[in-house]
């Protein structure tokens, strides 16, 4: 595979270069006022690397009804859901685990220190978003500890002065959504809000959920003075979790509150320009392994609270940026931590805190970009200090060439560390023993591609290989043995992802994008059974036609095969030996009819077309062929 991918790179590379060659002897492309605000508005430049956008009018027009749902068909990701429509999945890049991506919102690091599993509880409904930008690989150099194999930015734009929208769902296991949004103001002053709520019975006994959210974004361009941006958010959810964490108790049951404030303010004066950010992240969590048996439920309180500052300069050598980021995460739990006095647990009953952990990172960051003729390159480095894990530091370099304004060819190598989360440190349940001594993950990874753009078509090809050392994960040394937490020796990923997409002028198809996404890892510990880090999506093959029907009405298709390595276990005893048995690979096709006015959109969502049964998490089935349908109503 490794040998065909380097062939099939080289002969599009080298068509392309002859192609350009044809057009122009020498090509001047002049990026550098490209390269200088690539980074201010988006998560990562995108000169030296692939960034997927996925924008709100192709949110608009495909069959999901959350944010999981849409990342799932993003090539390169791997999202394992564990209920439906946002009650609980995990996010994997090229192979990493769900603890090594960094989720933001419009550029605030909402990670959850507590664990990965809560990274995807944002508290937005998925009409708020704008667009989802997907950075596939380390970007830790830029975007601190955590962004281990990537990271995702979620944002919230919304440029409409003024505007009043209303959505309305209903579909199959009693599926029932609701939201209302709206914004207003000036050129200078804009405020968005909104509220949603969604629920259902769920696609088989105690998998229903509840979730509720509310969201306000402010903006404030005082001219002189800079650019103020205000987020204030809260998300409420609950939802049954039958075999999410363990099939031996099918009884489990979750509770999360979520809340999120932030203020960032930026300036641009000369060749300066300033950014600042501060921002509050709270998250209880109420975990029932069995909602009959109050007293073995997990109660945790999770707050994290950053501050951000950098100041780039601009000049002919480019862009030099230095940074300094503060982040301080802290838990109180009655299973996470070390021995507290006991206290009361905030918005809860029953629960009591025994426990507590709390750390400091400081983090510091140089990098500077440069644009010189058809080249461009970046160069980075960073260091994170913590009491607990000393000092890591991390950094790479990105270059890319020009051959002309739409082919583009681009290698980088990047470090990248994590720390343990709480629950690597802490968790210790009836399977489950965490090891307090463990050490941080490090990464290195090295990436080649290419980027054309025409007008009817274009394509991206990235082939990687990632060298992971002292790996968390969680792994049983015997059959009958409890999950403990480990640095395993070395984990490496190799892997290459494909995506094409043509555009159609003049026909009733739109467009047909096809993507394919290669992995193959490996581990050195021997002698274990893996519940992570070897059970990663091998192929991932992704089919999308959008085309016309009649006059306003048209339908959108995603067909995928999900061919996924690895084994899991089977055991749904509690204390009996494990049952070990490997995924089989599956094909899921979705399909969205949508008919489309000024003022309203009208649609209708088939998922799981052909009732396929496949299960993202070994063993935890997933809902067979659902209906759903809605409207949108634009009342501004």
């Amino acid at each position: 595979m490794k040998k065909t991918f380097i062939l099939c790179f080289f002969v599009v590379l080298t068509f392309q270069f002859l192609r350009s060659q044809e057009k122009a002897d020498s090509v001047a492309v002049n990026l550098s006022e490209l390269q200088v605000n690539a980074t201010r508005n988006k998560l990562y430049s995108e000169m030296g690397r692939v960034l997927t956008v996925v924008d709100k009018a192709e949110i608009s027009r495909i069959a999901v009804q959350s944010i999981d749902q849409l990342l799932d068909y993003v090539v390169g990701l791997d999202i394992r859901q564990r209920g439906t429509n946002g009650a609980q999945a995990d996010i994997s890049v090229h192979g990493g685990s769900f603890d090594q991506v960094l989720v933001l919102l419009n550029g605030v690091n909402i990670t959850d220190p507590q664990t990965g599993h809560f990274n995807l509880d944002i508290p937005l409904n998925l009409s708020d978003v704008s667009r989802v930008e997907i950075l596939e690989g380390s970007s830790a150099r830029v975007l601190g500890p955590n962004a281990f194999s990537g990271a995702i930015n979620i944002v919230t734009e919304n440029r409409e002065k003024h505007a009043l929208n209303a959505e309305l769902e209903g579909g199959s296991f009693n599926y029932f959504a609701q939201s209302v949004s709206g914004s207003a103001g000036t050129d200078r002053f804009h405020t968005f809000a909104s509220v949603s709520h969604k629920s259902s019975s769920g696609y088989m006994a105690n998998t229903g959920f509840d979730l509720s959210s509310a969201y306000l974004q402010s903006a404030f361009n005082t001219g002189k003075v800079g650019k103020f941006n205000l987020q204030l958010a809260a998300q409420l959810k609950a939802f049954g979790a039958n075999g999410f964490y363990s099939l031996a108790f099918p009884n489990q049951y979750e509770n999360s509150k979520t809340f999120l404030a932030a203020l960032d303010w930026t300036k641009r004066k000369g060749h300066l320009e300033y950014s600042t950010q501060a921002y509050w992240r709270r998250h209880h969590d109420r975990f029932e392994l069995d909602f009959n048996k109050p007293a073995g439920w997990n109660y945790h309180l999770t707050d994290v609270t950053g501050g951000k500052a950098t100041v780039a300069y601009l000049s002919k050598l480019g862009r030099t940026t230095l940074g300094l980021d503060l982040r301080n995460e802290h838990i109180f739990s009655n299973v996470l931590g070390t021995p507290r006095d006991s206290m009361r647990a905030p918005l809860e009953t029953k629960g009591f805190f025994t426990r507590q952990a709390n750390r400091l990172l400081s983090t510091g960051y140089m990098d500077q970009t440069l644009n010189l003729k058809n080249w461009y390159f970046s160069l980075g480095i960073a260091s994170t200090y913590a009491s607990s894990f000393g000092l890591n530091t991390f950094g790479g370099v990105d270059l890319a060439y020009a051959f002309n304004e739409n082919v583009r060819v681009f290698a980088d190598a990047n470090s990248a560390v994590r720390l343990p989360t709480f629950t690597d440190l802490y968790y210790v349940g009836p399977q489950h023993i965490a090891n307090p001594d463990l050490q941080p993950e490090h990464s290195q990874t090295i990436e080649l591609g290419t980027k054309i753009q025409q007008p009817d078509w274009k394509l991206d090809v990235v082939g990687y290989y990632r060298l992971g050392q002292h790996v968390i994960d969680w792994v049983k040394p015997g059959a009958t043995a409890n999950w403990i937490s480990e640095n395993l020796t070395k984990v490496n990923a190799l892997g290459t992802d494909i995506s094409f997409e043509y555009y159609f002028h003049q026909s009733f198809i739109r467009k047909v994008a096809l993507s394919y996404s290669y992995l193959q890892s490996d581990k050195s510990a021997s002698n274990f059974i893996s519940k992570y880090a070897l059970d990663y999506l091998k192929n991932k093959v992704v089919l999308t036609v959008d085309h016309s029907i009649w006059k306003n009405l048209s339908a959108s298709w995603k067909a995928a095969y999900l061919d996924r390595a690895g084994n899991y276990d089977a055991n749904r005893v509690y204390g009996a030996p494990s049952i070990i048995e490997k995924f089989t690979p599956y094909v899921m096709l979705d399909g969205r009819l949508i008919w489309s006015q000024k003022k309203v959109d009208i649609f209708a969502d088939v998922n799981n077309i052909l009732n396929s049964a496949y299960a993202d998490y070994g063993g935890l089935t997933q809902p067979g062929i659902g209906v759903n349908a809605g409207i949108r109503l634009k009342l501004n």
